[in-house]
């Protein structure tokens, strides 16, 4: 299973530490929205870990074999889950 990949989808406190945990075992690429935090996470990663990619750029994501999403639930102004999400304008 080392040869497949696994994209994290959301580097926050719940997708970062899944992310390094899959590293271990599978290729990953960590993706993020905010390119200022992906390009930190790259300068910083352990340099022993060459199987973990840090990205803004969502072209990468269709290169893993899985995607796992880990970004916050949407709310609504009084903090109750939106049970709708508008899709019309994905990025």
């Amino acid at each position: 299973m080392k040869h497949k990949s696994v994209c994290v989808v959301g580097l926050g406190y719940v997708g970062l530490p899944l992310a390094g945990a899959f590293s271990k075992h599978l290729k990953v690429i960590g993706f993020d929205i905010d390119e200022e935090k992906t390009r930190k996470l790259g300068n910083n990663k352990n340099k022993e870990n060459i199987e973990f990619t840090f990205t803004s750029d969502h072209s990468k994501i269709k290169q893993a074999d899985f995607v796992i999403i880990a970004v916050p639930t949407p709310v609504t102004k009084s903090n109750l889950m939106r049970q709708t999400c508008d899709m019309s304008n994905p990025q």
